[in-house]
């Protein structure tokens, strides 16, 4: 039961906090044994569902993190380098490079798309990353992208994650585009609020050579994100009207109530009365 309930809560922690809600269930649970035990299983589950980007090799562009890139055993795939490496989850350490042979017969179209999706994600997301597979599934040959970008900002008390993951499913005349974006961000001055929001997108694009086909794609892509943010944007504000609806009024003085010193007068006035009333009982004739 105990190991339910660490899975679900740790697979829930906001982007960049992983480690502390860790330490917070360290605290909670009292056992240490049972983190141990399953910290490493429950780690790589987490790093995946985020996309983390990893450089493997220095001054080397950073490849995610992901399912698509999972060779099993610990190993992940470059599909830039063409290799393999091994990635410890929980020291996020990268080592056993070696050469790995790609799937030749999606090559061209995996590459036109990475090159495509690599410049627009280097304009529109500053601190963005993306790394696109491709593999074929029985009959189907799939181009894979997957597009992470974070920002994590503990001073200023929030911290927030953007991701999507994009299938182009290759047919003879056509494709079929299938994507899913989602965002989340976490806000913890005086308090904690989480947002999430995500959208599932599926489209058909015409068939063409690799480099206007990529073009095509990562144009949908682009359309996509923007009306997916512009919603986020529209609701946002709503929230905000929302939200200052309930808020307490200023007063004429347009400034804040300082309530420290409301309680603080309306103790000594307390303490007036009280004083008040154990001299008026001094001083009251006895008539006995």
């Amino acid at each position: 039961m105990q190991i339910n309930i660490l899975s679900s809560i740790l697979s829930q922690a906001p982007p960049g906090e992983f480690s502390e809600v860790v330490n917070d269930m360290r605290a909670l649970l009292n056992d240490d044994e049972l983190i141990c035990e399953n910290i490493e299983r429950i780690t790589a589950k987490y790093n995946l569902e985020q996309f983390i980007p990893i450089a493997v090799t220095e001054h080397t562009k950073k490849v995610l993190i992901t399912e698509h890139g999972d060779l099993g055993n610990g190993y992940f795939l470059d599909p830039v380098q063409n290799v393999s490496f091994k990635f410890d989850h929980l020291n996020k350490n990268v080592s056993e490079i070696q050469p790995y042979a790609l799937e030749t017969s999606l090559e061209s179209w995996r590459r036109a798309v990475e090159s495509a999706l690599t410049s627009y994600v280097k304009k529109h997301y500053p601190d963005g990353n993306c790394s696109v597979y491709g593999k074929t599934y029985g009959n189907q040959k799939v181009i894979t992208a997957c597009i992470e970008s974070h920002k994590y900002q503990r001073n200023e008390f929030w911290n927030g994650f953007w991701k999507s993951e994009w299938k182009l499913v290759l047919c003879p005349l056509n494709a079929e585009v299938l994507g899913t974006i989602k965002v989340q961000a976490h806000y913890f001055e005086e308090g904690s609020i989480n947002l999430t929001s995500n959208v599932d997108v599926k489209q058909n694009l015409s068939l063409k050579d690799e480099c206007e086909g990529a073009a095509e794609f990562v144009k949908m892509v682009e359309n996509a994100d923007t009306e997916f943010q512009l919603g986020l944007m529209d609701n946002y504000q709503k929230l905000d009207s929302l939200l200052k609806g309930l808020r307490r009024q200023l007063p004429f003085t347009h400034t804040t109530i300082d309530w420290n010193k409301i309680i603080n007068a309306k103790i000594v006035r307390e303490m007036d009365l009280a004083q008040a009333i154990q001299e008026s009982k001094s001083e009251r004739p006895n008539f006995q």
